[in-house]
């Protein structure tokens, strides 16, 4: 007597895509775990870089104008970007040409390539700083000074504006690793701090139940 073969076929076809499925699923979770990690040790190269030169010029809370932990898109992966203001209240004193010019020479000893300062026409008095450090993520730094003059009651206004370098990675995915629930549910930010100094702890996202993740 012939015994019947048994029909194996359809469950293992689900058998194998559900294994499939999972291994996808943990390729995945794996792949934005790696982009997170990658991401955060360029974030925090990145800042610490930025705040030696800050400590440099003022060791206070600077005003914080953009953050610097949301990815743009360049054109190979991401990027970041910050801006940095003196208070309110920061003076050079009236040597504030001087002041840049000391700090051109400190940024070259300490490894940063300096850039030829941009000239202006008259009625423009800023005085700006172009360096870069491609080598702790920093593609271009720009120090702006507005020196103040006592006798017309103005006051020195002093802004860094920092851009990392291109990174591997789809900023997409990095912005929604870093705010779960993101695009649906807007960036909360509200633990981003008005004012920072250079040696203040920093944030890099969020935790899936909402608390500031440190870098």
């Amino acid at each position: 007597m012939m015994r019947k073969s048994r029909r194996w076929g359809a469950p293992a076809c689900v058998i194998m895509a559900v294994l499939i499925l999972t291994a996808c699923t943990a390729g995945s979770a794996a792949q934005a775990t790696d982009l997170y990690e990658q991401a955060r040790e360029v974030n925090r190269t990145f800042k610490e870089t930025v705040a030696e030169v800050q400590r440099h010029i003022f060791d206070g809370e600077w005003r914080v104008r953009n953050y610097g932990d949301m990815p743009d898109p360049c054109d190979d992966g991401y990027e970041y970007y910050l801006t940095r203001a003196t208070p309110e209240e920061f003076t050079f004193d009236e040597q504030g040409p001087q002041r840049m010019q000391e700090l051109e020479g400190w940024l070259v000893e300490n490894g940063w390539v300096v850039a030829p300062s941009p000239t202006y026409g008259e009625g423009i008095d800023n005085i700006i700083i172009m360096a870069g450090k491609p080598d702790a993520f920093v593609s271009r730094l720009d120090i702006d000074l507005l020196p103040g003059v006592a006798a017309e009651g103005t006051v020195d206004v002093l802004a860094i504006r920092a851009t990392s370098t291109c990174q591997p990675g789809d900023a997409n995915e990095l912005i929604i690793e870093l705010y779960p629930g993101f695009p649906v549910t807007p960036a909360d930010q509200s633990h981003i701090p008005e004012r920072e100094s250079p040696d203040t702890p920093r944030w890099f996202g969020l935790t899936e139940d909402g608390q500031p993740r440190p870098l």
